[in-house]
């Protein structure tokens, strides 16, 4: 059972959130939070596995509190659902290491199959931020020596697909998957499948239109 934590200042938005959540196989809601200071407190508490967390909220921003998080309990998974789709909030969600961000348009179905994602230690961009993450690609050029094959994980990690979903486009073992994500994030200097498919992004190793 996935133990979720949600972080949310409007009242009726994580009532929600609580319900849709809690509603759904596997998860249970383990905690809830209005504030930043809260959820802080809160997550020391509950211990929970996910954090469902919004940046504008009162008593410390959404990307501060998840750096305490990083700091203190890096083995919590952090997904940002949010109406912040601009450049320093992407950038800074993703430096920090966050595993999901998506946005409040987003669908049930998507926030679900986001929280499924990140629970299972993988990460998941909302096609919506992958297109702000193409945006945001300054100095193109792809000095790092990528192999063939680490190039084609790349691309299907772009187009949404999980590690073991790779596995079996290519025909290899989930460890296989798992052992060339090692070192692509090595390769590009990044920690989670989210920092390594902006990092190609920002690059030009996938283009635009990737899956």
């Amino acid at each position: 059972m996935t133990r979720v934590l949600v972080v949310e200042d409007h009242t009726l938005l994580r009532q929600s959130l609580v319900k849709t959540i809690g509603a759904e196989d596997g998860f249970e809601v383990a905690g809830e939070a209005s504030r930043g200071d809260e959820a802080v407190h809160e997550a020391l508490k509950v211990k929970p596995d996910v954090i469902l967390l919004d940046i504008a909220i009162p008593g410390g921003s959404g990307l501060d509190v998840a750096q305490r998080f990083r700091a203190s309990s890096p083995g919590v998974r952090i997904l940002f659902l949010t109406m912040h789709d601009d450049d320093a909030s992407i950038s800074r969600a993703i430096s920090l290491g966050a595993d999901g961000y998506i946005l409040k348009t987003a669908s049930t179905a998507e926030l679900i199959l986001a929280l499924q994602t990140v629970a299972e230690g993988n990460s998941y961009l909302s096609p919506a931020i992958a297109r702000r993450v193409i945006d945001l690609a300054g100095s193109r050029g792809s000095g790092t020596a990528l192999t063939g094959r680490e190039l084609e994980i790349l691309h299907l990690l772009a187009s949404g697909a999980r590690p073991a979903e790779v596995g079996t486009r290519l025909f290899v073992s989930l460890k296989t998957v798992k052992n060339h994500l090692t070192n692509i994030y090595a390769k590009l200097e990044v920690q989670t499948a989210a920092q390594a498919v902006a990092e190609a992004y920002r690059r030009g190793l996938v283009a635009v239109g990737t899956g």
